[in-house]
């Protein structure tokens, strides 16, 4: 996907990134990348209000996620397995912004990141980036939560830990009965597009976790796969279908 770049004077790390992701250069595009007080920003030019999207795991919204943390309220950490002595490895295989691997890495996991889109990817790793860097996250966030520009679909060839659980998170199918998602879906929506074949990347990820894979569906979609889901754990806005692996010979 072609980008256009706003750069107000020469800036070697917008450069440096560019580079690192191969973003073309399209003075047509209806998006941007920019960096704003250090921060590496995507908004729609096609809009009159700009509204910019960044990956901060800073933000208000992640903070009151793991203040407010309840396990009985969590279906996300119930389908982890998550117990007093056992922190599954993870691999979130549909990384986007980050959101749930923040949260899986917060509850004790060790979490790998793979995004393959490279101007999600730079947004990615650039929210990381600042995260490391924090004085109260920082230290911890080090080490449980990684990222690698990749595409999933080829994980089986990557040179990574084979981890206990790989989730999938793909992207929802669009419901017209309800109100338009969240600004960062419809970001998401735009530069992605939904025209990935997820069933055949939880094949992939059923020879590559060895417990379990986790795919979060909103709770009106059918399964990802025809084949029958092991057991699926649900709350009021979404379900996560738990698969297990294929068996070895």
């Amino acid at each position: 996907m072609n980008i256009y770049l706003i750069v107000k004077n020469t800036n070697v790390r917008l450069q440096k990134i560019i580079k690192e992701y191969n973003i073309k250069h399209d003075e047509n595009s209806s998006f941007a990348l920019i960096i704003n007080n250090n921060i590496l920003e995507l908004y729609d030019r096609s809009k009159m209000c700009k509204i910019n999207i960044k990956v901060d795991f800073l933000s208000k919204q992640n903070n009151y996620r793991c203040v407010n943390f309840k396990k009985k309220n969590e279906a996300l950490y119930k389908a982890l397995g998550i117990k007093a002595n056992y922190f599954p490895s993870v691999v979130d295989a549909t990384a986007g912004f980050g959101k749930d691997a923040f949260l899986i890495s917060f509850w004790g996991c060790y979490v790998m990141m793979i995004e393959r889109h490279p101007v999600v990817a730079a947004l990615l790793k650039d929210g990381l980036q600042r995260a490391y860097e924090n004085k109260n996250i920082g230290c911890w966030l080090k080490k449980r939560l990684h990222f690698i520009f990749y595409d999933s679909f080829k994980m089986l060839e990557i040179p990574i830990f084979q981890p206990d659980i790989v989730y999938l998170d793909p992207m929802y199918p669009i419901n017209k009965k309800k109100s338009l998602p969240k600004k960062n879906m419809q970001f998401l929506r735009k530069i992605i597009k939904n025209n990935s074949n997820y069933k055949e990347l939880l094949n992939i990820s059923r020879k590559f976790a060895r417990k379990r894979i986790i795919v979060k569906r909103p709770i009106y979609a059918k399964p990802l796969s025809n084949e029958k889901f092991e057991f699926s754990i649900k709350n009021k806005n979404h379900r996560f279908d738990i698969y297990l692996p294929f068996r070895t010979k």
